[in-house]
């Protein structure tokens, strides 16, 4: 770069030039702004904040005592969530592998209560592999992030480096005592309950969003730093807002009140668990999530054996976050984007049964294209899940539900593929039995009903059959389509460089639709490569129906 200063009539080297911008402004001493979690964690050890969450006592556990935790059945997990996602997470520091399709219901299908994060389908980029490799390429990748109050980024200040540096966005339940007490550098953090009585039921969900969301906007204004939607006292008398629902009500309406930057957004929710439900959070807004019943649970779990005792409380923080973050990293990597910066807040999301009212309310933006459930139905499923979690019959409530969302299970959840279909296929397959087969395609059709959009579509018949002059004939239809097949022939040309000849390829692709064949050259000499030079010729000829191109000399140009 060479600047030319016309008024003082002096040339500026590049070197100069950065200098002097560089030197513009303190930025070193603007960095030093800039705090991270152990700057509150020693700023609140000096004051003598202590966490109100002691580490749990071990010695007195029962064999049974974390299933009976009604907080799970509370937040919809079940056996597969902890047997099949949560501790082989905390084991192998890894998200669970799975076969590639899910052949369970939809969410908007399903006969039990699905969170509403299983409503959302994450977008990516449609191509043959994946824009970015999260793991060969690493060093591009960045789940870094500073949140807290942003200052307009139009006029550079110290104020805008003035916020928590988080490496990742999960949070221990250390660190949310931290943040909950922070005072430092004149920081205040305001928590709010996502949560309604009772005795409200299915009727109290909307009004709570609203209370919520108000609350938020009154913090940013009064100049909190931090919100924190807590869930923490649901429980016998409280039923928990979902956090997504709470988060994306909240997010949407500072936006609108223009007091988005003012906050950052932290989740202290006993719902999320999974990768998957970490994305949805991170992409409607949140800055940071303490999953704190996963961790609640794997001590207790870790006291009853299913965990190695080897492992320390921070080493089962650990695992968990380094299998959040590879997960989120491929999820990231699916849409090309290598830092948590870009997809927060993004909202990179379909939704597949939300009606417009909850979009609207919550997830503004958001494509859903054939609606769906409503706040009401969603209330009800909530309800209906305090109701599995607090009945009065203690046995119905002594171990967790396992309604089969990922391995079949009689009575459970519908699978496109079951036992019975795949038994008659077997049975037709082996004795050539017409019976069998029809069985097999009924069980699979009523499955597919039962699991698919597709199979909720039925051909309506009309009263009155069109009249034949008003169909299409089927010699005009073939038209419209095209069967490609490529042949090939080879030939060859002499390059200008060397003079030697060089074969290629002509690929011959036949469209009987236009009637005629396209040629497509690739052609790279040897002598090009040699130094390095790939030269890629393209030509497309247009040859009559039904005849190859004819062989013969042409000549590559290397300036092409």
């Amino acid at each position: 770069m060479l600047l030319v200063d016309t008024q003082a009539k002096v040339f500026i080297k590049d070197e100069d030039l950065k200098l002097q911008i560089a030197r513009k402004r303190p930025l070193e001493k603007w960095l030093n702004e800039m705090f991270t979690l152990d700057d509150l964690h020693a700023a609140g050890f000096a004051a003598g904040h202590h966490s109100s969450h002691p580490k749990l006592d071990q010695s007195n556990r029962t064999t049974s005592q974390a299933v009976e935790d009604r907080r799970l059945a509370l937040f919809a997990y079940t056996i597969e969530t902890i047997n099949m996602l949560i501790v082989p997470m905390v084991d192998t520091q890894k998200e669970a592998l799975g076969s590639m399709g899910n052949d369970a219901p939809l969410a908007c299908l399903s006969q039990y209560q699905p969170l509403i994060y299983d409503y959302f389908k994450q977008l990516f980029a449609q191509v043959t592999n994946p824009p970015i490799d999260p793991f060969r390429e690493k060093i591009v990748m960045s789940l870094a992030c500073p949140i807290g109050p942003a200052a307009n980024i139009l006029e550079p200040s110290a104020q805008q480096c003035c916020r928590l540096y988080l490496e990742q966005p999960i949070l221990s339940l250390k660190d949310m005592e931290a943040l909950k007490a922070t005072t430092y550098k004149g920081w205040k953090t305001k928590v709010i309950d996502i949560v309604y009585p009772v005795h409200e039921a299915a009727e109290g969900l909307l009004p709570a969003l609203n209370k919520i969301r108000e609350e938020a906007c009154s913090a940013a204004e009064n100049g909190y730093s931090l919100v924190i939607l807590s869930d923490r006292k649901a429980g016998r008398d409280y039923i928990p807002v979902s956090a997504l629902l709470a988060l994306g009500a909240t997010h949407h309406h500072l936006i609108n009140k223009l007091q988005r930057m003012k906050v950052g957004l932290i989740l202290e929710t006993g719902e999320a668990r999974e990768v998957h439900h970490m994305c949805v959070l991170l992409g409607y807004g949140a800055d940071a999530i303490c999953p704190y019943l996963v961790f609640e649970s794997m001590a207790e779990l870790q006291g009853e054996g299913v965990i190695s005792e080897s492992l320390t409380e921070d080493m089962i923080f650990k695992n968990y976050v380094e299998a959040v973050e590879r997960g989120i990293a491929k999820v990231m990597a699916k849409m090309g984007i290598s830092t948590l910066q870009s997809y927060k807040g993004a909202q990179i999301f379909e939704a597949v049964g939300l009606s417009d009212e909850v979009v609207d309310f919550c997830f503004k933006n958001t494509a859903s294209r054939i609606g769906g459930v409503t706040f009401r139905v969603l209330a009800e499923e909530n309800h209906e899940r305090y109701r599995i979690a607090y009945s009065d019959r203690d046995c119905d409530n002594m171990v967790l539900r396992n309604p089969g969302n990922y391995h079949w299970r009689s009575g459970g959840e519908k699978h496109i593929n079951d036992p019975l279909a795949i038994a008659s296929l077997q049975d037709a397959a082996r004795t050539n039995n017409k019976n069998a087969y029809e069985k097999f395609v009924e069980a699979t059709m009523e499955n597919v009903r039962a699991c698919t959009l597709r199979g909720q579509f039925e051909l309506i018949k009309v009263p009155k059959p069109i009249d034949i002059s008003e169909v299409e004939e089927a010699k005009e239809i073939v038209r419209r389509f095209a069967t490609v097949l490529i042949t090939r022939s080879n030939s060859f040309c002499v390059c200008v460089r060397c003079n030697s000849f060089v074969n290629f390829t002509w690929l011959m692709i036949q469209e009987p639709a236009v009637q005629s064949n396209y040629c497509l050259q690739i052609t790279v000499c040897h002598c090009l490569l040699l130094k390095r030079r790939a030269y890629t010729i393209c030509v497309i000829a247009v040859c009559p129906r039904g005849r190859s191109h004819p062989k013969g000399f042409g000549r590559i140009n290397p300036s092409v």
